[in-house]
């Protein structure tokens, strides 16, 4: 199935941005990467990334699924995504319903006021307490019904500090124009409603989880 959906994405070996991530532009499917941030995964973490991203583009993620305030959505999507993709295939730095951040180095905090190590730390408890298997939509609420966490995270990412959160890129996401969305739409419902007749067909989804094979035909 992630292949499927991947497989008609054109994929940009760039240096424009830290580590990879997927998006719509100029009309087509992108999946930008940068190569030291590939070399430095393993072959096992390849592959988690992969399934990340193919389920940002199969969930609708980048187009008709955004909710605002966006960089809520993103973690949210992140948190979703995550909760099904064994954690010894991530990178360091995704985020994973139940699982605290990883602790920030002497280094990093030597850099940071001591008001963001404390946002950091209560960032990752709150991450840390949450369930796995919630969808998009309710880990959204949840954070949003959260006025500490939801503070935090605007002055995280106001101020750009707080440590590494977050093993992809969403950058582009909301620079699409309406028109824009709706054709980028279009083109990933048909990448996915392809992969999808092909997995029911061969009876091979592989490693996606039931309920998300569920989501993906309602989608």
């Amino acid at each position: 199935f992630y292949a499927g959906v991947l497989r008609g994405v054109t994929k940009t070996c760039t240096k424009d941005i830290p580590t990879a991530g997927v998006l719509a532009k100029d009309g087509d499917l992108k999946m930008w990467y940068n190569p030291g941030f590939m070399a430095s995964l393993t072959e096992l973490q390849v592959r988690g990334l992969l399934k990340h991203e193919a389920m940002h583009l199969a969930l609708m993620h980048t187009t008709t699924r955004r909710l605002e305030p966006h960089n809520v959505h993103n973690w949210a999507a992140d948190l979703a995504i995550n909760s099904n993709i064994p954690e010894d295939e991530l990178p360091e730095g995704g985020l994973i319903p139940g699982k605290a951040f990883k602790p920030l180095t002497e280094e990093q905090k030597e850099k940071m006021k001591p008001e963001a190590i404390e946002r950091f730390n209560r960032m990752s408890q709150f991450i840390e307490e949450l369930p796995k298997g919630l969808s998009t939509e309710e880990y959204f609420a949840r954070l949003m019904q959260d006025d500490q966490m939801k503070e935090d995270m605007e002055q995280q990412q106001a101020d750009g500090a707080g440590g590494e959160i977050g093993m992809d890129d969403h950058d582009g996401w909301d620079a699409l124009s309406e028109e824009e969305k709706e054709l980028a739409a279009a083109k990933v419902k048909q990448a996915v409603a392809e992969a999808a007749k092909a997995c029911d067909k061969k009876g091979q989804w592989g490693s996606v989880p039931a309920e998300t094979q569920a989501e993906i035909r309602r989608l």
